[in-house]
C-alpha cells in the first residue's frame, strides 16, 4: 500500500479533542456553591493542553454534572461509583440544532440508557440533555475545552474527573446500533476473521494533523466518513494468496481493517492493513509522548515503509497540529533523515 493509499485508509473524530482555547460557555457562573458540586472541592489540578480521549470524555461528563446537574449529575455520580462509558453515533442519530462535526457523542454510566449528548465543533463541545431521533434535543451550552478545565480546577473537581478517566470507556457506534462484540461474533470465522483487535486505551480518541484527522474506537477507525472495523485475521486464510485476489472476499470485506500490535524503538505500535492487502507495509501508529515548549505532550505518531519511518505527527488538538505543523522530533525516524 502506498504512502497515498495508506493516508485515504487510515482514519481520522473520540477523544474529542478539542482546542486549549476558544469561546466561553454560554452564559457561564463564575464558580458554584460547595453544596451544588459533584465532589468535596480538592486541590488536584489537571491542564487543557494533555488530556487523555479518557480524560476529554470525563472533563465534560464533570464540567456538565457540576455546571447543569439533574440527569448530567445522577449519570457522574453513577459512573463514579461503577464505569463511564460514551457512545459515538453520527450527529443524524438525534435531533441536535449544532451538529458540530458530524458525531454524536452518548454519556452514559456502565450500559444504561441515557439522553445526555455532546458534540465537537471545532475548538467546542456543545452540550445536550433530552437527546432523541424524534425531539429537539435541549442545548444547554457551549464552552471550550480551556473553560470547562479551568472550571473544574477552580472549582476543586479534577480530582473527580480524573477518577472517572481511570475506567471510562469509548464504543464507536457509527457503523449500526450494534456493538463492536455483537458484530465481531456475527463475523467471526468467516473470511479468516479471528476476532476483533482492541485498539490500545491511549490511542482512542480524535487526533489532527494539520490537514487530516484520525478517530479510534475500540475496535474501530474512522476517516472522511467511513468507519472500518479492525480485526485479527488468522494465519489459514493469510497463507492462501488467492483470498486476497477474490471479489467476492473483498466486497463482503470492504469495511474491515487487519491489524496487529508489536513493540519497537520503544514504542507500542499498531499496524494496520485493508484486509485483502497483499504487498505493502500498511500503516503504523503509536501514542508518545514529546516535550513541546518545556510541556509534555501525547501524540500521535503515524509511521510507514520497511524502516517504520514516520510521516505524520498528530496532536489532541487542532490549534496544537496547526502551530506544529512542521515540526520535527529528535527522538523519532523519518525516513530523510
Amino acid at each position: 500500500m502506498n504512502k497515498k493509499h495508506v493516508t485515504m485508509l487510515t482514519v481520522a473524530g473520540l477523544c474529542l479533542a478539542l482546542a486549549g482555547c476558544g469561546a466561553q460557555s454560554s452564559p457561564t457562573n463564575s464558580g458554584s456553591s460547595s453544596s451544588s458540586l459533584l465532589a468535596s472541592k480538592s486541590s488536584e489540578k489537571m491542564s487543557a493542553d494533555n488530556l487523555s480521549p479518557q480524560q476529554m470524555v470525563s472533563v465534560v461528563t464533570t464540567y456538565a454534572g457540576n455546571k447543569y446537574g439533574k440527569d448530567w449529575a445522577t449519570t457522574a455520580k453513577s459512573a463514579h461509583k461503577s464505569t463511564l462509558q460514551v457512545d459515538l453515533y453520527n450527529a443524524n442519530h438525534y435531533k441536535l440544532s449544532s451538529k458540530g462535526q458530524g458525531v454524536a457523542y452518548n454519556v452514559h454510566a456502565n450500559n444504561q440508557s441515557s439522553k445526555l449528548v455532546y458534540t465537537v465543533d471545532g475548538d467546542n463541545v456543545n452540550i445536550f440533555s433530552n437527546a432523541s431521533s424524534s425531539k429537539d434535543a435541549k442545548k444547554l451550552g457551549t464552552v471550550s475545552r480551556k473553560s470547562m478545565v479551568n472550571y473544574l480546577n477552580k472549582n476543586g473537581q479534577s480530582a473527580y474527573a480524573n477518577q472517572l478517566a481511570k475506567n471510562a470507556q469509548v464504543n464507536d457506534k457509527r457503523n449500526g446500533d450494534d456493538s463492536s462484540s455483537s458484530s465481531s461474533s456475527s463475523s467471526n470465522g468467516k473470511y479468516g476473521n479471528a476476532g476483533v483487535l482492541n485498539v490500545p486505551s491511549a490511542m482512542q480518541g480524535t487526533w489532527y494533523s494539520k490537514d487530516n484527522q484520525i478517530t479510534f474506537g475500540q475496535n474501530t477507525i474512522q476517516t472522511y466518513g467511513h468507519s472500518y472495523h479492525i480485526y485479527k485475521q488468522s494465519k489459514a486464510f493469510a497463507e492462501n494468496n488467492d483470498n486476497y485476489t477474490n471479489k467476492a472476499i473483498q466486497d463482503a470485506t470492504k469495511d474491515w481493517m487487519r491489524g496487529y500490535t508489536f513493540d519497537h524503538d520503544g514504542m507500542h505500535w499498531l499496524n494496520l492493513r485493508t484486509w485483502t492487502q497483499g504487498a505493502g507495509d500498511g500503516a503504523y501508529y503509536a501514542v508518545h509522548t514529546e516535550t513541546i515548549d518545556g510541556q509534555q505532550v501525547k501524540v500521535l505518531v503515524e509511521a510507514g515503509g520497511a524502516g517504520i519511518w514516520t510521516e505524520e505527527v498528530y496532536y489532541q488538538t487542532q490549534s496544537m497540529a496547526k502551530q506544529n505543523a512542521h515540526r520535527k522530533f529528535d527522538d523519532l525516524r523519518y525516513q530523510d533523515d
